[in-house]
């Protein structure tokens, strides 16, 4: 089957192209090892880059996109669908991608797959006049709606119910697996001797990190020789509300994906401190995953799909309402051995996913 993936080159702090990041990157290169010829058309409304690269053999058609260059981006768009003559199109990443990837697909009579990644109401697109009304319009006429969670199919569930199909994001296990505890700290020049708990992550209220600080002070009045390191970029304009230049707290910034999987491995528990709110209980968070492939301890908030992945391990899962509750599943699994995941990890693997979403496109 020849698909076009309509995309975004940047999430809110990756360039999912030179990073070689996230859902897109990696599900749709899973999906492509089963045979499938697959191409990218990427938005740039950053540096607004117009070039052709390769990525795990994927052709990737950036564009510049802005207002200025929209006509440009459309026609270029329309070229595309017109000279390969695609099977399907599939639009994710952002929510302007679905009545832009609607309009495409239905010139050019091809199926068209809507991959709902997030709780799109949150993005900026959606503060544009009527832009909601076209959004639900979008998932009620497509072809194939794809959502990243079951609380987001729940969520979306009053405007469609059929042919809509959870395909959560995944982890590569070849990258993110257990490794030495000590030499992890070694080679990202971590206390050795200490109590570590490890966050990665985007740096923002949102993902409950100003919590996670606030509970960490309290921690300490209960555990001496404890750190906390984090690994994230800050989303804009966060700085002002989150401080991580506090005493025994690491700020490691933006890490490789390689250190972020040595970092977990580093740590003595690993942490997803969540708040209740309409970006983040709606979304599939990658770290959760990757945090499983490397066996490590997890104290989690029980929001959303993270409350559905742990019903089994009610001991990692605390209240998103109460840092006391937090620092006690803290305090409970800083002290645990590595733990096996198999059993949640089973499907969650970019390969696994990739096949669900196979059959997914290979039915309809």
């Amino acid at each position: 089957m020849k698909i076009l993936v309509l995309t975004s080159r940047y999430t809110a702090t990756r360039d999912i192209i030179g990073e070689d990041f996230g859902r897109q990157t990696r599900l749709f290169s899973a999906l492509k090892k089963l045979g499938h010829d697959i191409d990218f058309f990427v938005a740039d409304y950053r540096k607004h880059e117009n070039k052709n690269v390769k990525l795990h053999g994927i052709e990737v058609m950036i564009r510049a996109f802005s207002l200025f260059y929209f006509f440009n981006f459309i026609n270029d768009l329309d070229k595309s669908l017109k000279n390969k003559k695609y099977d399907l199109l599939i639009a994710t990443g952002e929510p302007l991608w679905g009545p832009i990837g609607y309009w495409a697909a239905k010139k050019h009579k091809v199926r068209y797959l809507y991959d709902l990644h997030d709780n799109y109401e949150t993005y900026s697109t959606y503060k544009i006049p009527f832009f909601s009304v076209i959004d639900k319009q979008i998932v009620k006429n497509a072809d194939i709606v794809t959502v990243v969670t079951h609380t987001l199919k729940l969520k979306i569930s009053k405007i469609r119910k059929n042919n809509v199909f959870v395909i959560q994001n995944g982890v590569d296990t070849g990258l993110f697996k257990p490794a030495g505890k000590l030499k992890s700290r070694r080679d990202l020049k971590l206390p050795e001797n200490a109590k570590i708990i490890v966050y990665a992550g985007s740096i923002h209220r949102y993902e409950g990190v100003d919590r996670l600080i606030k509970m960490f002070e309290l921690l300490k009045n209960d555990l001496n020789n404890v750190y906390l390191a984090i690994a994230g970029r800050y989303v804009k304009g966060e700085e002002k509300y989150i401080d991580l230049k506090q005493e025994n707290i690491i700020y490691m910034g933006s890490l490789s994906q390689d250190n972020v999987a040595k970092l977990i491995n580093a740590g003595d528990t690993a942490i997803i401190p969540y708040t209740n709110n309409i970006q983040v209980t709606y979304g599939f968070p990658y770290k959760l995953v990757e945090y499983m492939a490397c066996k490590s301890p997890i104290v989690a908030t029980s929001v959303g799909d993270v409350k559905l992945i742990l019903k089994d391990r009610r001991d990692s899962l605390c209240s998103p309402d109460s840092l006391i509750d937090m620092k006690d599943k803290i305090l409970k699994k800083i002290r645990s051995k590595k733990i096996n995941y198999a059993k949640e990890l089973k499907d969650l693997t970019w390969t696994a996913l990739a096949k669900k979403l196979n059959k997914v496109i290979v039915k309809k």
